[in-house]
């Protein structure tokens, strides 16, 4: 046989196992929402994709049949009919080989143009476009699962023959996928560049939601704004107004002792029916919704998605009150922080230098995270809780207690009630 044709071949087969190998990737990585929706549209290679993703075993069986037919004949053909024109040609250039030699060295040539040609490039080709890819050539490999469905019947059998044979058939295979997959997964789509940091953040949000309690992202009691039922009403009504709360809870005597929360808008609509020295404020006042320390913030959000509340009191073990949660904290532990007209971050950190920043103390670390692109570990709530875990104690207002994290110098600079009140933040070169 001429040795042009014997080539053409080859090349023939090379390219069958490049097909057949880029259609097992391309399957494999298909986005079956995508298949669905087109099958649902009325388009016929998706509906046969769908009818041939259903029995994966049969079409990688059929697959690898193909490519390892491909790469035997191909093999085959070369050593068995360029034997003989590779020893001439070496002996061309004055170098004698045995025949052997010379199979050995067309086996070597022609596995690596196989590894390349037949493998690696239209895998990658198929893998950029698996959905296009699996419409060009379902056809084929459908064609091709009827004509060797005999010979895949067979390896089959023998297959799993051997498996039970070993004991394989009698291990129960856990097709659970776990969170940490799922992280690794979304580390790696970011990685390559299939979504942006703020959605990967906001990915991995949704994993951290379950594990979250209550006491973690609520507003402590003393930050808490609430309104003295026992003051003047025109007080009352005053504070309501000049505020920037649309939910206040209301105390009597003490913080402790709730009586309810008031509704800006009952108040308008009442003192548009009666006038604001007339309103009542204890005859508008909406039932509180109490919620332990201890509840997990994922059954908080479904509870008061159910029950209709925008506000919770959370309590602690002995009935008194620990600080208030409201959806949008909720939300913000997955979208990240929610601003409105009436937040301004930049009252909360002051730059006094190129590198230099004022901040309050009681500032949530997301909040510093986000505005000043750290990366300070979100296992603290706020500054306060990074300064004092590292001091281990409370700083003195008479003392400017320093604290090294990161690259960054943490100086406290004043301290009200055992509250560190604002705090200088360096952020040092690296």
């Amino acid at each position: 046989m001429d040795i042009g044709i014997i080539l053409i071949f080859i090349v023939i087969l090379i390219l069958i196992n490049g097909f057949y190998a880029a259609s097992e990737m391309a399957l494999v990585s298909l986005n079956p929402a995508k298949i669905a929706k087109l099958a649902k549209e009325g388009n016929k290679n998706a509906k046969l994709v769908r009818k041939v993703q259903t029995d994966s075993t049969r079409y990688l069986s059929t697959i690898q049949v193909a490519i390892t037919l491909a790469g035997f004949l191909s093999s085959a053909l070369a050593g068995s009919k360029l034997g003989n024109s590779f020893v001439e040609l070496f002996l061309f250039i004055g170098i004698v080989i045995p025949e052997t030699v010379a199979v050995v060295i067309i086996t070597v040539i022609l596995s690596y143009i196989t590894l390349v040609l037949g493998e690696l490039v239209p895998k990658r080709v198929a893998l950029n476009s698996p959905e296009k890819f699996s419409m060009f050539s379902i056809k084929i490999v459908y064609l091709t699962m009827i004509l060797t469905k005999p010979l895949v019947w067979l390896l089959t059998v023998t297959t799993k023959g051997v498996l039970k044979l070993i004991g394989y058939d009698k291990v129960s295979r856990n097709k659970d996928i776990s969170e940490d997959e799922i992280k690794r997964l979304i580390r790696h789509g970011h990685s390559e560049g299939l979504y942006q940091s703020e959605e990967k953040d906001m990915l991995e949000s949704i994993f951290r939601f379950d594990d979250i309690r209550a006491e973690a992202i609520m507003t402590p009691r003393t930050n808490v704004y609430a309104i003295n039922i026992d003051d003047d009403n025109s007080k009352i009504i005053s504070e309501i107004i000049n505020s920037s709360y649309s939910r206040i809870p209301v105390y009597k005597n003490k913080i402790d002792n709730i009586q309810g929360i008031i509704h800006v808008k009952d108040v308008l609509i009442q003192a548009n029916n009666l006038g604001f020295e007339n309103v009542d404020i204890a005859k508008i006042l909406r039932k509180p919704f109490y919620v332990p320390t201890s509840i997990k913030i994922n059954d908080l959000f479904k509870r008061m998605q159910e029950e209709k509340h925008q506000i919770s009191i959370i309590l602690d073990d002995y009935g008194g009150m620990e600080g208030v949660i409201t959806i949008e904290d909720l939300i913000e532990e997955i979208v990240g922080n929610i601003y409105d007209e009436y937040d301004n971050i930049e009252e909360e950190i002051k730059q006094v230098d190129n590198n230099q920043y004022l901040i309050n103390g009681t500032l949530p670390i997301q909040d510093i995270n986000r505005y000043l692109k750290l990366n300070i570990s979100d296992k603290y709530e706020t500054l306060n809780g990074l300064i004092i875990d590292k001091l281990e104690y409370i700083p003195k207002a008479n003392k400017n207690d320093i604290v090294y994290y990161q690259n960054l110098v943490i100086e406290v600079k004043s301290v009200v009630n055992n509250r560190i009140e604002k705090v200088l933040l360096t952020i040092e070169k690296k």
